[in-house]
């Protein structure tokens, strides 16, 4: 005869195989799932830019129409978007600088329209910002509760002021 201790350890046994059964089934579905999310992402001001010890500094503002509600389906958790400005200089062949960040739980927190400050400054090392040509990154993070993580993004072509500026002006 068998013992409870044998019983039971058969029992986890084929429990634990199920929940794997299933959480592997689950993350198989969350491939069939095709996200498009539609974007349209502008500086809409500058408002302030100046040199800060040997550094170049913005605030920025934007106007962005979005919606990111096509990431989530029934296994997602969250989703974290950000705004990061990626531009080229002669000294550092890539710079990512994130401006704007925003972690979505619901549809209706996917769908953005408005006109905002940049949450975190544009700060180049160095003092090479000025009348440089950078791109404009929405990029998100899709978190599901079981899964893979994935992400996507889209760019949007942007040109710095050739002049600092530091009283608030609209560029």
């Amino acid at each position: 005869m068998h013992s409870a201790t044998y019983r039971l350890n058969a029992v986890a046994t084929m429990a634990f195989t199920g929940l794997l059964a299933l959480c592997l089934a689950v993350s198989v579905t969350e491939l069939a799932h095709k996200a498009n999310p539609e974007a349209s992402l502008k500086m809409h001001g500058v408002h302030h830019f100046k040199p800060l010890g040997g550094n170049d500094e913005a605030v920025l503002s934007f106007q962005m129409k979005g919606d990111l509600s096509s990431c989530f389906s029934w296994n997602t958790k969250q989703l974290f978007a950000y705004i990061k400005i990626v531009y080229e200089t002669e000294r550092h062949v890539r710079n990512e600088v994130t401006v704007w960040d925003k972690v979505m739980t619901s549809t209706e927190e996917a769908r953005i329209e408005e006109a905002f400050l940049s949450k975190y400054a544009l700060v180049d090392n160095g003092s090479d910002l000025r009348g440089r040509d950078v791109n404009l990154t929405l990029a998100w993070n899709v978190m599901p509760y079981i899964g893979a993580l994935y992400f996507g993004e889209k760019v949007f072509a942007a040109k710095m002021p050739s002049e600092y500026m530091s009283d608030g002006r609209q560029g």
